[in-house]
């Protein structure tokens, strides 16, 4: 859909990925951000080598991780977007591990909890891109649903908050259904529509 209104689509398989190996997949534990980070951006910078990308129109989007590196991305690299949408954010990695239903994995990937040592507790905040938020100077449309048991919605307040403290153009949509991301075909397509348009309304036709 995004390509169809004339858009460069660049989905990266940065490292994390689970069709390379376990050593690309488990190469984000205790670096969840940085170097998935970087990926991406050498990939950019590859698009814009090859001639035919827009580098002061560009936009970052994803749900779930892709909302975690969208977030870790806008605030990183924060003069490098036009726009963003966050679905389904990881913006704080307290919060997954406090609110999430998958808390003791999200531990095995920093060592451990974060409150049995003082470094790992810093890696934590380190790696979460609520921590960089108040750089982020693009327009970005938050998206979550309110029943979300696998990235609580609180982790999208907090982005919200820091964004409209900030004077940063934002927008916040909750909908009101359990799961990770709607599945039904009234949201879903809501979804798809506010997507499309919040990018069309920034990067134009």
């Amino acid at each position: 859909m995004l390509a169809a209104q004339g858009w460069v689509v660049f989905e990266p398989n940065y490292r994390g990925s689970d069709n390379l190996g376990n050593e690309i997949q488990s190469a984000i534990w205790n670096d969840a951000g940085a170097g998935p980070g970087r990926d991406t951006m050498a990939g950019v910078a590859l698009l814009e080598k090859r001639g035919f990308v827009d580098s002061s129109r560009m936009a970052v989007s994803g749900w779930s991780y892709g909302g975690y590196m969208t977030t870790w991305l806008l605030g990183n690299y924060p003069t490098r977007w036009k726009v963003a949408v966050a679905g389904a954010a990881v913006t704080d990695w307290l919060d997954q591990y406090d609110y999430g239903d998958a808390n003791v994995r999200r531990a095995t990937a920093f060592g451990g909890s974060p409150y049995t040592d003082t470094k790992r507790l810093q890696a934590y905040r380190d790696q979460s891109p609520i921590t960089y938020a108040n750089r982020i100077k693009a327009p970005t449309l938050i998206l979550s649903d309110t029943g979300d048991y696998r990235v609580p919605i609180t982790q999208s307040f907090q982005l919200y908050h820091t964004l409209v403290d900030n004077g940063v153009a934002t927008q916040f949509i909750a909908y009101p259904v359990t799961g990770h991301s709607p599945s039904d075909p009234v949201h879903s397509r809501d979804i798809d529509r506010r997507w499309i348009g919040w990018l069309e309304k920034y990067l134009g036709q």
